[in-house]
């Protein structure tokens, strides 16, 4: 939260905690500034595997693995920004919102409905 209130990302001046929606919208901020930052440690870690991968005297073996673990940091790269590209190995996942975060989708939803039945 002190991350999204540096960047400007959120303006906690204007926050209400027992607004739902606000709620709703202030998670689903939070996540994306985390996956952004995620991406960027992503990207430059990439780019650290690479520059080892450049390096002329690098034994057969020790190629293999640097080359092995760039690829691994590209798939979660390609993970973090087209999500829907990559496929996962696990298929028993239930999707990419969190439990808490579906928990409020589903409560602001039966609040929606009942509201519309008035």
């Amino acid at each position: 939260m002190v991350r999204a209130a540096a960047s400007g990302t959120v303006d906690y001046s204007r926050a209400d905690p027992t607004n739902i929606n606000w709620r709703i919208k202030h998670k689903l901020l939070l996540t994306e500034l985390q996956r952004k930052e995620e991406q960027a440690l992503a990207e430059h870690l990439h780019r650290h595997w690479c520059a080892y991968v450049a390096h002329g005297s690098l034994t057969e073996d020790s190629f293999k693995n640097i080359k092995g673990a760039a690829t691994d940091t590209l798939t979660e790269l390609q993970a973090l920004v087209f999500p829907w590209k990559v496929k996962t190995e696990n298929k028993d996942e239930k999707g990419t919102i969190d439990d808490e975060t579906q928990r409020l989708v589903n409560k602001y939803k039966t609040w929606r409905d009942k509201k519309a039945e008035k």
